[in-house]
């Protein structure tokens, strides 16, 4: 498990980093986005559609990313996996609380537990 510690370091140092971080938050993001339309019930998509916020395909997005993350388990591609699936969200008119203050932590922790 990444610490919030570990999180937030990794978090202040994307800026300085991006080159390293960006060619992964891409990947990751595009595996999650066509992976998530197999495992998608009507409901979801279609809330998707109407931009209505629904929690279990939040869920399915973030155990996709897990997928992802768990292939180095670091606090870096931690940081990637959340970032994409908060900027998911964000794409599905869902908010962007994930991306401000404690969000995106928040996504990540759903991500380590799913």
């Amino acid at each position: 498990m990444v610490t919030k510690q570990e999180f937030d370091l990794a978090s202040k140092s994307a800026p300085s980093n991006l080159m390293a971080f960006l060619p992964k938050m891409i990947s990751y993001k595009s595996y999650i986005q066509k992976a998530v339309l197999d495992i998608a019930s009507r409901q979801e998509l279609q809330d998707v559609c109407d931009s209505r916020i629904n929690q279990g395909m939040i869920d399915k997005l973030c155990k996709l990313a897990k997928n992802e993350w768990l292939l180095s388990g670091d606090a870096q591609s931690l940081y990637c996996a959340a970032m994409s699936v908060a900027t998911i969200v964000k794409e599905y008119d869902w908010g962007t609380q994930y991306l401000v203050g404690d969000g995106l932590y928040e996504i990540a922790k759903r991500i380590q537990n799913s």
